[in-house]
C-alpha cells in the first residue's frame, strides 16, 4: 500500500520535533500535564478527553505512539488499542498505557491487547517523557507486549518472566528480567545507566547506583553467562556469542 504525503508530512525524522503524540485521558488535569511536558520536548502532541473520539483523531492525526488511559467512560483503554491494532496504519506503531491502576490484571490486560508498556501514574510523567524519547529519538525499543523473544541460546518469556536455556527453565526476580528483557530487545546498543533507571524503573524510584551492577551479577550467577558487559562510563551491552 502506497500513501503520497504533503510537504507538511515531509518529517525529518531525526528531528524529535517532527514527532506526533497522541494522548487520551479523561482526566484534563493530566491531559493538560501531559501536553504540556512532551510539548516542551518539542513533540507535535494532540490531547483528546473523550474516549469515544481516539480512534477517529488517530485515523486523522497520523500519530507516531499513542498514550493511553485505561479506566475511561466506554470505550476505555483497552477496547481503544484493540481496535486501533485492528486497524492496519496502527498495527506497529508505540501505544503505551499510562494509568493509576497498580494491579496485575491490568498490566497483563494492556499488554495482551497490544500495548507496548504500561507506566503506573504514581511512578511520574517523567518516566513516561523520557520513555516516549527513549523510543522516538533514540531508537530503542520497549515492546512489552512481544510474548517470546530468542537471543543465543536463550528464550524470554514476558509472561513467565523466565528463561529457558535449552531444557533448563531459569526463574528471575522481576527486576533481573526486566533488565534482560530490554537488553535483549536492544541487543546491539550501548546503554546508559540513566537509560535503564528512567526505562524500568522510572524516576520516582530511587536506586543506589550500584543496584544495577548487583542485578546484572545476580543474573550471571543464575544464567551461567558473562551477558552484561559493564563498557565503562555506567554504560552496558549485552553480550551473547
Amino acid at each position: 500500500m502506497l500513501f503520497f504525503l504533503s510537504e507538511n508530512d515531509m518529517r525529518d525524522k531525526n528531528d524529535k520535533r517532527s514527532f506526533r503524540i497522541l494522548v487520551v485521558d479523561d482526566d484534563r488535569d493530566i491531559l493538560e500535564l501531559l501536553e504540556y511536558n512532551l510539548e516542551k520536548e518539542g513533540f507535535h502532541v494532540k490531547g483528546i478527553d473523550e474516549s469515544q473520539d481516539a480512534v477517529k483523531a488517530a485515523l486523522a492525526f497520523s500519530p507516531d505512539l499513542i498514550i493511553l488511559d485505561i479506566m475511561m467512560p466506554h470505550p476505555n483503554g483497552i477496547e481503544i488499542c484493540r481496535e486501533l491494532r485492528s486497524i492496519k496504519r496502527f498495527e506497529d506503531i508505540y501505544i503505551f498505557f499510562l494509568s493509576a491502576k497498580s494491579e496485575h490484571y491490568y498490566h497483563e490486560a494492556a499488554l495482551d491487547t497490544g500495548g507496548d508498556d504500561y507506566i503506573e501514574k504514581v511512578i511520574g510523567l517523567r518516566a513516561l517523557t523520557y520513555k516516549v524519547a527513549t523510543v522516538l529519538k533514540r531508537n530503542f525499543v520497549i515492546r512489552k507486549s512481544i510474548p517470546e523473544l530468542k537471543i543465543g541460546n536463550l528464550k524470554i518469556h514476558r509472561k513467565s518472566t523466565s528463561v529457558m536455556i535449552d531444557n533448563d527453565e531459569i526463574t528471575l526476580s522481576r527486576p533481573e528480567f526486566e533488565l534482560l528483557f530490554f537488553f535483549a530487545q536492544n541487543p546491539r546498543k550501548v546503554i546508559s545507566q540513566e537509560n535503564l533507571l528512567q526505562n524500568i524503573w522510572g524516576s520516582e524510584i530511587y536506586l543506589f547506583d550500584t543496584s544495577i551492577d548487583v542485578y546484572i551479577q545476580s543474573l550471571r550467577k543464575k544464567l551461567g553467562l558473562d551477558i552484561i558487559h559493564r563498557m565503562g562510563d555506567n554504560r552496558y551491552r549485552l553480550h551473547i556469542r
